[in-house]
């Protein structure tokens, strides 16, 4: 049988190809090209899928763990102040505490409206309005009294007038706003 061409041209070929392999160079050049296409082709492409989602699962603990930390430190700060808010107290419960707060401080009590209380998400708002007759000093009491005592209580607006007909006294206009559970 008579070989034909494209035969022949294999042969050429194949025989071409082992004459290169025989020199150095060329055969490292080509085992690097071969090693670098399994290392593709046999390793990356099937695990590139899987670094792609790892990738994304990481990022998404990172978010967890940034999350539980946050928490964590909300939490450390609502035990600071667990205790100083009351968590049965309702409105006339808090004008009692105010009114004990005022009494014990020489100044007069001119009115005490309690408005309703509002939704701050776990807790209630009650909010007080007080007005009160003293002089500086003694008004400066009742706002010292406000930011030492035991519950969560802040004065929300101060407005201070001079008072009417009396030299030396002052009207102080209180917004107070106390937290309860």
């Amino acid at each position: 049988m008579i070989p034909s061409g494209s035969e022949e041209r294999r042969s050429d070929l194949k025989s071409n190809l082992l004459e290169r392999l025989h020199d150095p160079l060329q055969l490292r050049l080509c085992v690097l090209v071969v090693v670098l296409a399994a290392g593709y082709f046999g390793v990356y492409v099937p695990l590139s899928g899987k670094i792609i989602e790892t990738t994304k699962k990481l990022e998404r603990d990172r978010k967890m763990l940034e999350l539980a930390g946050s928490i964590e430190h909300l939490q450390k700060q609502f035990h600071q102040f667990e205790d100083r808010v009351p968590q049965q107290a309702d409105s006339k419960e808090w004008v009692r505490y105010v009114l004990e707060g005022i009494r014990q401080l020489p100044v007069n009590l001119i009115s005490l409206d309690c408005k309703t209380p509002k939704e701050i998400g776990p807790y209630r708002a009650i909010m007080l309005q007080v007005q009160l007759e003293g002089t500086f000093f003694e008004l400066d009491q009742v706002l010292r009294w406000l930011e030492s005592n035991r519950r969560l209580l802040r004065a929300d607006e101060v407005t201070l007038s001079p008072a009417r007909g009396i030299r030396g006294t002052i009207t102080m206009h209180l917004t107070l706003l106390g937290m309860t559970g």
